[in-house]
């Protein structure tokens, strides 16, 4: 026989792993999210330079150093990555 004490514990670390779980998918679902805006950027950004390339070859954003600059300052302007 179960006494209350015990139940009562096992209870709440059912409701603590439950809680964790919903946590994780959600964690989880912003992580798809991210990944899905990324690639979508990424395929904004090509499109761009397509065009860019197509009407002015000679534009300084058409060096990839002059846009990881950009892309360098955005970044570390969000914040310094966490290691």
């Amino acid at each position: 026989m179960i006494d209350g004490y015990t139940l009562g514990r096992a209870e709440g670390a059912e409701k603590s792993a439950n809680s964790w779980m919903k946590y994780a998918r959600e964690l989880e679902q912003e992580l798809v999210n991210a990944k899905a805006g990324l690639e979508a950027i990424r395929a904004l950004k090509d499109a761009a330079l397509s065009e860019l390339a197509r009407l002015d070859p000679t534009h300084p954003l058409m060096v990839q150093e002059n846009r990881q600059k950009i892309a360098d300052k955005a970044y570390f302007a969000y914040g310094k990555p966490k290691s």
